[in-house]
């Protein structure tokens, strides 16, 4: 058997289980959360799939639910950027990493015996933890698709799918219409479900399931007016405020968590004073996050990385960004790169590629994109590596951008991050969490 001794041990570990592999299904995850007591049973869940958007409503939900009197709050979210601790929190807080060492410990027996993927041990482990903890409430967030993820196995008290778009389409399906059936899967009899659909006929195929399955339906199209901000929930009317957030999108997000957060709640939410603070300070680290550094270019981090998430991420740099952007790019190779760089380069003809298939074996390489493009797109595209020496004179304002971007991949976001840490304001966080690991 493995030695654990130490959390470095339990990350190796947990990493030789492949960070990326895809074992789609209940059956494993059952058996594992059987023979660990079952600590999933008995919490309360708000469940969370979708395409994008879904970790900015849970860290909106998760923001908001202390706000009527649930004081242990847990948020399971994934992938991390620059911590595995990031994946799991209560009330903010990471989990810590001796607890992680010791659960491993325990545990270790069982897990090498039932040998489950990296995702259904960091689940298992989840539940763990928000049960030992005696949290009040946990908002969960599906990995992939839903129907089969291996969050699915609780009955939520509410189950939420944020907007959908194409998206690892040879695991869950080539169309809107089979995509949305997995994400649909989340759906449980007699318990509500909220969505953000606009388009028609995929609308009504959730309220088909609703039905069939006798749960409340709520679709946020039918319920929020964008011109007036104000959003008809089931209880009652609330008008959020035009500041909350700059992005449409993310207004929409807000939106959409404020309707789950009163079908939660189960009848009219008390006065915006009550709930408004938290929302307001709900983030999600790597959705439109911008940076400032002093002597350097403002910086944009945006987890965007499919084809409606660069849309939403060009809308709102067409918007309300002025001047040029300088765009650091990265991509998995199973992502339509082609098609994302082409959004890119509509915004900008100053593209920097960060080629990440030296740590990521999913990752594009430079070559692999120049040879998705024809000469005339790869005008203004270049290379370069990660690193402070090779990024720092193109974040400097005199080469020629006024801001910059990096986007693409989540993971991207997880290796720049600890580069920009030395001089850029607003990644305190990380850096403790570094310091917590080393």
């Amino acid at each position: 058997m493995t030695r654990i001794e130490t959390y470095s041990d339990v990350l190796q570990w947990l990493y030789a289980r492949n960070q990326f592999s895809i074992k789609l299904g209940l059956e494993g995850p059952r058996h594992l959360l059987q023979a660990l007591g079952n600590p999933e049973q008995g919490g309360v869940y708000l469940h969370v799939a979708g395409t994008n958007g879904k970790g900015s409503v849970c860290a909106n939900l998760a923001a908001l639910l202390p706000s009527v009197g649930f004081k242990r709050v847990g948020l399971y979210t994934s992938p991390h950027l620059v911590s595995f601790r990031e994946r799991i929190r209560i009330n903010g807080t990471p989990i810590p990493p001796d607890w992680i060492t010791q659960w491993m410990k325990k545990v270790l027996p069982v897990l090498e015996e039932l040998n489950p993927t990296y995702f259904e041990c960091v689940t298992a482990m989840a539940f763990a933890y928000f049960h030992e903890q005696n949290c009040d409430a946990v908002v969960l967030e599906t990995g992939l698709g839903g129907r089969l993820d291996a969050t699915n196995i609780v009955t939520p008290k509410v189950s939420v799918i944020t907007s959908i778009s194409y998206d690892h389409t040879s695991i869950l399906g080539d169309t809107l219409e089979k995509i949305w059936a997995e994400k649909l899967g989340i759906a449980k009899p007699g318990i509500p479900l909220i969505v953000d659909e606009p388009r028609p006929h995929l609308a009504r195929l959730a309220e088909e399931t609703a039905n069939t399955l006798n749960s409340p339906f709520f679709n946020l199209q039918d319920r929020f007016n964008e011109t007036n901000l104000r959003l008809q929930g089931q209880y009652g009317e609330y008008v959020l405020p035009a500041d909350l957030r700059a992005e449409v999108h993310q207004m929409r997000n807000a939106a959409l968590s404020l309707l789950v957060f009163e079908s939660f709640y189960g009848k009219t939410l008390p006065s915006s004073e009550q709930w408004l603070p938290g929302l307001r300070n709900a983030r999600m680290p790597g959705r439109t996050q911008w940076l400032e550094g002093d002597g350097f270019l403002p910086v944009l981090l945006d987890g965007a990385h499919n084809p409606a998430g660069v849309e939403a991420l060009a809308g709102h740099l067409r918007k309300l960004h002025k001047g040029k952007p300088r765009i650091f790019f990265s991509v998995m190779r199973d992502k339509d790169f082609a098609a994302l760089y082409r959004q890119l380069h509509s915004l900008s003809d100053d593209i920097v590629y960060l080629d990440l298939s030296r740590n990521f074996s999913r990752a594009l390489t430079f070559t692999e994109l120049c040879a998705g493009l024809n000469p005339e797109e790869q005008k203004g595209l270049r290379e370069a590596v990660i690193s402070r020496d090779s990024l720092e004179p193109l974040l400097r304002p005199e080469n020629g951008a006024d801001y910059a971007v990096f986007c693409g991949s989540l993971y991207l976001l997880g290796e720049i991050i600890p580069v920009l840490l030395s001089y850029y304001r607003g990644l305190e966080e990380f850096e403790s969490m570094l310091k917590a690991e080393s």
